[in-house]
């Protein structure tokens, strides 16, 4: 048990982490917070004890019940209030408010178990340096019921990193008893990967949990080998202000074993007496703060992409795989800070489509072949990219990126500005894309449209008019989370080549990543396409010209979202029907976002038709798929019907 004499210091860190959270209470019952706050009340030694073991430069995740474990690391009242309330102070300006917050390797998120193969991605890196730091992830007893933690957990321990999983179990998750929520036990979880456990009872004093958590802590750093400590705890608050459903008996029942109560008994006056400096000290603060301006929206300008020395109607005899192979090698070999991930990415293998081969034997140590996780290994993506490297991540079908969204959106796209600056996080995304393959429902989507309009997010398309070697590097300087999507129909195809059309077409770059392909300057349709359809669209516009005596002008933009406008502005008039062509599901499009973008910038009508798939699953046999899917025939016969009638 605590004493005055020994642990005074202890006890004035404790009760400022408590009358920190009770006074936020405090002020949403007055109204002078919105939103939401999780209190760590009953758990403030667990913060302490962690924090005292642990050094500045290693990696804390902390989770929405986070306040005790930013104030154990930084004693920083006054920042962390002005971030909840919106004051000028505030540690993140504001953006963060309670769940959200960076300062320095400290990092909280809202979302229940997001951090644990972030944290895992981390860990590997430092581990790559040979730094001896931990990367430290807390998470609740209710969170083992989220996948993420257990892809994350497989990687931790077959991939020996200094991983330090922190497990608060309160037993209760929001409001059901953790007795309902979790099979077995956290003990055997940890036992089934293989990695140390220890167990922190109730009851223990932070000096007690010191001596423990040093030893344990520096193992980890000596064997690079992950450890999970549950600490038996107590949540004596509410889950979000006012929302417990516990009896008041059973609450009170939870007050014995708190170490306030314990103290309390032996000597209440001593504890008051310390109480009340720390509260009148709270109570002038807020006052001070209460009384500053609010934050102010900053705006937080993302780089624009330069790309030089491209040159026009470069003709290459070479495959876009093997265009796409080579950026990928370039660029490794370029950046020793680069790391790339996916499933089966090892040679002799080399990816589901060869896009990986040979980068395994070059670069063995930054080249990650990773279990079937595609949560999981975005997630370590976007750990390996908060370390400051440029990492791609690919994944073996675009369709599986469903199991990643939460990475994506939720961790990848908005730390870029979620914390009230801008942070870079240099990740890339590589998203196999289409059918005319035969793979059936799950493996042959064209998924761009669900990403669209993500913000920070960059969205670009592979095609045989735009040579990578040349963009990847800019993409992966820009400071962007993006996503590359690769029709799958484009890997055997040759880049583009003038002599296939006879030197029909003309090729000219509008801006560096936008492409314009043309036969004569007359102009009678404009197509936009993306690079999946260029191929298609160029035999189309060929035979459009020659049997139809329609001129068609292509556009093909590199990066698909955000979409310039500005580019192609010249050939937008009423005069000129417009032609978007994707392979996508009619509905929340592609053409959507363009068609919107155009008659929001002109005043006249102009006239945009969707070109797309038909608004069914893909099938697999090749009859039943090429019904469905869009196609030259297509595409070719619903130019002529619209442009001669």
């Amino acid at each position: 048990m605590y004493d005055f004499e020994n642990d005074i210091s202890t006890i004035r860190e404790l009760l400022k982490i408590r009358i920190f959270e009770k006074k936020l209470l405090e002020l949403f019952n007055d109204g002078k917070i919105n939103g939401t706050t999780h209190t760590c009340i009953g758990q403030e030694e667990v913060a302490l004890s962690v924090v005292k073991n642990i050094n500045d430069d290693d990696f804390i995740f902390s989770n929405h019940r986070g306040h005790g474990h930013y104030l154990a690391r930084f004693d920083d009242m006054e920042g962390l209030f002005c971030e909840i309330i919106g004051k000028v102070g505030a540690v993140c300006n504001g953006v963060g408010g309670s769940q959200h917050i960076k300062r320095e390797n400290y990092f909280s998120t809202g979302i229940q178990g997001e951090s644990v193969p972030v944290a895992t991605g981390v860990a590997f890196d430092l581990k790559q340096k040979k730094t001896k730091n931990l990367a430290v992830a807390f998470i609740g007893d209710g969170t083992w019921g989220q996948g993420a933690v257990y892809e994350a957990l497989n990687m931790a321990s077959l991939w020996e990193v200094p991983l330090v999983l922190i497990c608060e179990n309160n037993y209760i998750s929001q409001t059901t008893p953790s007795r309902l929520n979790l099979s077995s036990n956290i003990k055997q979880r940890a036992h089934a990967f293989q990695i140390d456990y220890c167990l922190i009872k109730i009851g223990s004093t932070v000096s007690e949990i010191n001596k423990t958590l040093k030893t344990k802590f520096e193992k980890v750093r000596n064997s690079c080998k992950p450890l999970i400590v549950e600490f038996q705890t107590n949540r004596l608050a509410a889950h979000s202000k006012g929302d417990d459903t516990r009896s008041k008996v059973e609450i009170e029942k939870l007050h014995l074993n708190d170490w306030y109560y314990k103290l309390n008994n032996i000597n209440s006056i001593q504890l008051q007496n310390i109480e009340k400096k720390i509260k009148s000290q709270v109570d002038i603060l807020i006052k001070d703060i209460l009384d500053r301006e609010n934050t102010k929206r900053i705006e937080l300008k993302t780089r624009s992409l330069s790309i030089k020395n491209i040159l026009n109607n470069t003709q290459m005899d070479e495959k876009v795989l093997d265009n796409l192979n080579r950026a990928l090698h370039l660029f490794m070999k370029s950046d020793n800070n680069s790391y790339f991930v996916g499933e089966d990415i090892n040679d002799p293998y080399g990816g589901a489509f060869k896009v990986s081969k040979g980068l395994s034997t070059r670069f063995p140590k930054r080249t990650i072949s990773t279990p079937i996780s595609e949560l999981g290994i975005a997630g370590v993506g976007n750990g390996l990219a908060l370390r400051g490297n440029k990492v791609i991540v690919e994944f073996m079908f675009a369709d599986f990126t469903f199991l990643a969204f939460d990475q994506i959106i939720n961790f990848a796209a908005k730390t870029r500005t979620m914390y009230g600056k801008l942070i870079d996080h240099s990740i890339l995304f590589r998203c196999p894309v289409g059918g005319h393959r035969g793979y059936g429902a799950t493996h042959s989507q064209s998924i761009q449209k669900f990403f669209i309009g993500i913000p920070n997010l960059d969205l670009y398309e592979l095609s045989p008019l735009h040579d990578l070697t040349k963009i990847l590097p800019k993409i992966m300087d820009n400071g962007n989370p993006s996503m590359l999507f690769e029709s799958k129909i484009l890997y055997p195809q040759k880049m583009f080549n003038p002599e296939k059309y006879n030197n029909i077409f003309r090729h000219e770059k509008l801006n560096q990543l936008t492409s314009h392909i043309f036969i004569e300057e007359d102009i009678d349709a404009l197509i936009i396409c993306a690079g999946g359809q260029v191929n298609d669209c160029l035999d189309v516009a060929e035979k459009l010209f020659f049997e139809s005596e329609i001129s068609v002008h292509i556009i093909n933009p590199f990066k698909i979202y955000p979409f310039d406008l500005k580019s192609i502005s010249q050939f937008i008039n009423t005069q000129t029907p417009i032609f978007i062509i994707e392979e996508s599901t009619r509905g929340g499009t592609w053409f959507s976002e363009i068609s919107s973008l155009i008659n929001s910038a002109f005043n006249e009508k102009i006239v945009c038709n969707s070109i797309c798939s038909l608004d069914e699953i893909i099938p697999s046999s090749k009859h039943l798929e090429e019904n469905v899917l869009v196609n030259k025939e297509k595409i070719y016969d619903y130019i002529v019907k619209k442009t001669t009638t």
